[in-house]
């Protein structure tokens, strides 16, 4: 399967078994093995992980592909809201109350979120920032500079999905050789941002076509900040109480 990944990604454990000189049996028992329920299991998560590495160019023509028989723009939308509800059960509780204790409990936080991922660390920070004083979100060519001049009770949080971005894992790289405390927001055990960070917080994360849709990935960054101001308690309440009092004062809303 490893020699010949493109075509046995479809193949039946019949056509499996017959191609690598075994048997059915054999191509059952490996996904069995491995964990899976049976072969079709073993099959679609090979497959899946096969789409995430796609590149870009990759996943458009595949849609295009698809889509030439189908009415586009409706799919488009149904197709996320499917993929994104079938996957909720994989969404972890107490690892968002763990990650939202680390954000607690340090005196800087750093969200380290590159490319698409950008804009999920920004999102994090204008929220997290109405709560505790020093949220950070380094640009490309400052992240080193960030975790550098960290104080050592601070956070590095990577955020990254496939395909994952170098810099933000050399980021949780970087931190965990200095002993700051690491935290990923990525997509699974396997991810290389996970396996690197002290803790994680576990996301699916599906593909439209060439973009990378940030839905589920947005839904757990917006549990994460929930849990933070449950955390905070009365502390969280008497900031949005001065917030609100200021924001009357500016006149900021309509």
């Amino acid at each position: 399967m490893l020699e010949n990944l493109s075509e046995s990604l479809f193949m039946t454990a019949q056509e499996l078994g017959a191609m690598s000189q075994t048997s059915e049996a054999t191509a059952i028992r490996l996904a069995t093995t491995l964990g899976f329920p049976g072969f079709p299991e073993f099959k679609e998560a090979l497959q899946k992980e096969a789409k995430d590495q796609l590149s870009t160019f990759g996943r458009l023509t595949e849609h295009r592909a698809k889509q030439e028989q189908a009415n586009g723009i409706y799919e488009n939308i149904l197709f996320e809201l499917n993929q994104s509800s079938t996957k909720l059960a994989e969404i972890d509780a107490a690892s968002i109350r763990a990650f939202a204790s680390a954000i607690c409990e340090s005196e800087s936080v750093y969200l380290v979120g590159l490319r698409s991922t950008r804009s999920l660390a920004v999102y994090m920070q204008y929220y997290l920032s109405w709560f505790l004083p020093h949220i950070y979100t380094p640009e490309h060519d400052f992240v080193e500079n960030y975790i550098v001049s960290a104080p050592k009770n601070s956070l590095v949080v990577g955020i990254s999905f496939p395909r994952y971005t170098r810099l933000t894992l050399k980021s949780i790289e970087m931190a965990n050789k200095m002993g700051i405390r690491t935290a990923a927001i990525t997509d699974a055990p396997s991810s290389p941002l996970a396996q690197a960070a002290d803790l994680s917080a576990l996301v699916p994360c599906v593909h439209v076509a060439h973009i990378d849709s940030l839905m589920l990935p947005l839904g757990m960054a917006n549990a994460i900040l929930v849990e933070v101001a449950n955390q905070l308690g009365p502390r969280a309440l008497e900031r949005l109480n001065q917030l609100e009092r200021i924001w009357d004062e500016g006149d900021v809303y309509c």
